[in-house]
């Protein structure tokens, strides 16, 4: 197994192979484990010795290395097919990151990136943001990371439809009736804002990405520096940032540290350079990426769930109806004439998406055309006379698979989002996750562009993300297997229509298409009638038995669920840029998922997301510093690029505190130490009623006299028993917010002469 730590500060860059640690001796700590050197040691990070790299993961492919072209097999880029990135021409363009694509992936890698003062370019191959709802539950991890996007979760928890119009599923014959049972998936801890200082929300995608898209046009257009001076465009590069439309990815090409990029612009007017040198491309494009192709990673999982027609279509009748009578998130609806999934995106607009069953080639996308959409939608309302407004009509394919690599090009190309791992819509877990790979990224490039760390820590992505895209696609899959108890307890089986279209191109191959299709038709009609009005009534001994049985499944919590607390927040990284302490992994941590919810437990483990508390600011005086809450979260700058170590309110965390700020400064890495009070501190401090440690912490705190310190108060007790460590340990977090270290022992049992 692998250690790597990037040893200009300290932090372990990879998987620890055992528990066993080796204190930082030699030429960074000196050559004993005593005095102030040996403790900076212990703050900035234990090392183990390593018998060699194998993290690189080139590609070849044709004995080719690194060079793919999406229009063509694998060829040199000195072939005639990409020829232009043979020589740069005078049209070249530097830039120091290139993503590829404009969805809510890359363009909030564009704002983390331009929040870290790291100049961005996002290219996107079509022509306008698209403006068919697709992805529209955000989770709370997803909702903490736009909390510090200039107010973005905020100004998403004003603009969402009120929680009661989707906080239900609805399973129902028509969506006029009957109901067949609901389902209530919040609880009171959900919205209570205990555990996370935002809630999850109800957003869709089509109106989360204007947001997105202002957001990093302003920022890119006034990118500030790491002394936060705004960056002046001197020259044509500088000038090169921002979003630009209708630009297609199709070479990459590797030049001794250095990605160059051909472009090709839909755009004929267009004279936007064809080739762009970067130092880094992300690929943010989608489940059918670009950037995947070009270097030639493979997916691996299962392909081709299913497949399925999305409709788009406003209906002010039908939401008004279902606001009325039955309001919802999801709509599963179950008769003879069609199976569908209707997501609500927002009941008082009335917009849906219709969300049907595709079975190519008997099934010809062309036939879903805008009468037959519409005939399809006032089956499923059972309104025959709805007024709809059909937009758009799409197809897409549901897979659950996931990258065989996240990264290539020596860590200078990396896949994000869709084109990195790609889910079923179960549970909601596709954009969110996408946007935690780019938040596990942004910092990362930073720290490596800054100079801060060697470019293996860029490893550590696809280290770190991958094993999180894996756990997510598994439950994702469990949690849409889940869902298949409803239509099996009402008499379908889901598998039926699979193996009724493998038998048509089995036996009947040789007709025409539209007679195999016919015959399909005849075969899905039969089986539809298992839930027809005629036989799914309360009259009817089988179907009540049937409906009994649906409904001990809603009760049970057996069926599709919408949130999973312990995999949203609690979701941990267990090797990578982090050191791993003494305590094992738990068996739950380890559980295969089984599609059920878990409840979050607050964890201070290396590779956890730093647990959320409310505190008050002091001040110099130990005075609140106003009357406002803030997260410990909050403690992580969104602003600036910096390390933060958290240590309590003891000697022995001033000694941690104070070796960390030098260890820091000696490697010019930014460090925030935030010391954090016991509940009550600033009340004892102005009545004159500290006890003795308080008066001598503070005295020593005093006498440092640095800006990186910050005092804080708990809201409540105890922030020290949340994270289930001493008082007089220390935390070391990551500007991800994710805890990187912690520090378990007092200062007095590691160095005795640690006081100078």
């Amino acid at each position: 197994m692998l250690v790597m730590f990037v040893t200009t500060f300290g932090i372990v860059q990879s998987c620890v192979h055992d528990s066993r640690w080796k204190r930082a001796t030699g030429t960074h700590m000196g050559n004993r484990e005593t005095g102030r050197g040996a403790l900076e040691g212990k703050v900035l990070g234990l090392r183990m010795d390593s018998e060699r790299s194998d993290w690189s993961e080139e590609k070849q492919v044709d004995g080719t290395l690194h060079v793919f072209s999406t229009r063509s097999s694998p060829t040199n880029l000195g072939s005639a097919d990409s020829g232009s990135l043979s020589e740069p021409k005078p049209t070249q363009t530097e830039v120091p990151v290139l993503i590829v694509g404009a969805g809510p992936v890359g363009l909030s890698l564009s704002i983390l990136l331009s929040n870290y003062g790291i100049r961005s370019l996002v290219v996107e191959k079509r022509a306008k943001l698209s403006m068919h709802p697709q992805a529209h539950f955000i989770n709370n991890r997803t909702m903490e990371i736009f909390r510090k996007m200039e107010g973005l979760a905020d100004e998403i928890e004003k603009a969402q439809p009120p929680l009661d119009h989707w906080r239900r599923f609805v399973y129902c014959n028509t969506l006029a009736g009957p109901v067949i049972g609901t389902v209530d998936h919040l609880q009171p801890q959900d919205v209570s804002r205990e555990k996370s200082p935002t809630y999850i929300a109800h957003f869709s995608q089509h109106r989360l990405l204007p947001l997105l898209l202002s957001r990093a046009e302003k920022l890119s257009q006034n990118l500030k520096n790491e002394n936060g001076t705004v960056l002046e465009r001197e020259d044509a590069s500088l000038s090169l940032r921002g979003i630009h439309f209708s630009q297609e990815l199709v070479a990459l090409k590797d030049e001794s540290g250095y990605i160059t990029a051909g472009l090709s612009s839909s755009d004929r007017d267009s004279v936007f350079p064809k080739c762009i040198k970067c130092r880094y491309v992300v690929g943010t494009d989608g489940a059918s990426s670009s950037v995947r192709r070009l270097m030639g990673v493979r997916m691996e999982g299962e392909e081709a769930m299913q497949k399925l027609i999305s409709v788009h279509f406003i209906s002010k009748e039908l939401g008004t109806y279902l606001l009325k009578d039955q309001p919802g998130m999801l709509y599963f609806v179950f008769n003879a004439r069609v199976i569908a999934v209707i997501v609500a995106h927002d009941l008082e607009v009335g917009e849906f998406i219709a969300q049907i069953p595709f079975y190519p080639p008997q099934q010809r996308f062309e036939d879903f055309n805008l009468k037959v959409c519409r005939d399809l939608i006032r089956d499923v309302a059972g309104m025959p006379n709805l007024e709809v407004d059909v937009r758009t009509i799409k197809q897409w394919v549901m897979h659950a698979q996931v990258a065989d690599t996240f990264s290539g090009f020596d860590a200078r190309v990396f896949l994000a989002g869709d084109s990195a791992h790609r889910f079923p819509p179960a549970g909601g877990f596709g954009m969110n996750t996408g946007i935690q790979d780019v938040h596990n990224l942004a910092w990362k490039l930073a720290a490596v562009i800054y100079g801060w760390v060697s470019n293996e820590l860029l490893l550590t992505y696809n280290t770190e993300r991958r094993q999180i895209a894996k756990a997510n696609k598994d439950l994702s899959v469990a949690n849409f297997h889940a869902a298949m108890a409803i239509p099996t307890a009402l008499g379908l089986n889901p598998s039926a229509a699979s193996m009724a279209q493998k038998l048509v191109n089995a036996g009947a191959s040789w007709l025409p298409v539209r007679l195999q299709g016919a015959i399909l038709d005849g075969v899905f009609a039969v089986g539809r009638s298992q839930v027809s009005e005629v036989f799914l009534n309360r009259y009817n001994p089988i179907a009540a038995s049937r409906i009994s049985r649906v409904q001990r499944i809603l009760q049970q919590g057996s069926s599709l669920q919408l949130q999973f607390p312990a995999e949203d927040l609690g979701f941990r990284y267990v090797c990578g840029a982090l050191v791993s302490d003494k305590l094992d992994t738990t068996e739950e941590e380890l559980a295969k998922p089984t599609g059920r919810r878990r409840e979050y437990i607050p964890s201070s483990k290396p590779g956890s997301r730093l647990p959320h508390m409310n505190m008050r600011y002091l001040d110099a005086e130990f005075k609140f510093y106003n009357e406002e809450r803030l997260s410990t979260l909050d403690l992580v700058s969104c602003a600036s690029l910096e390390f933060l170590f958290i240590v309590g309110p003891t000697r022995s965390g001033f000694k941690w505190g104070d070796a960390a700020l030098k260890a820091f400064k000696q490697r010019g890495v930014p460090l925030k130490v935030s010391v954090i009070w016991s509940k009550g501190f600033a009340r004892r401090y102005s009545s004159d009623k500290l006890s003795e440690e308080e008066r001598d912490v503070v005295r020593r705190w005093r006498q440092l006299e640095t800006a990186c310190v910050v005092h804080v108060e708990e809201d409540v007790d105890s922030w020290w028993k949340l994270c289930g460590m001493p008082s007089t340990g220390a935390l070391i977090v990551r500007p991800d917010e994710h805890i990187a270290s912690r520090i378990l022992q007092e200062a007095d049992e590691y160095d005795d002469d640690v006081e100078e």
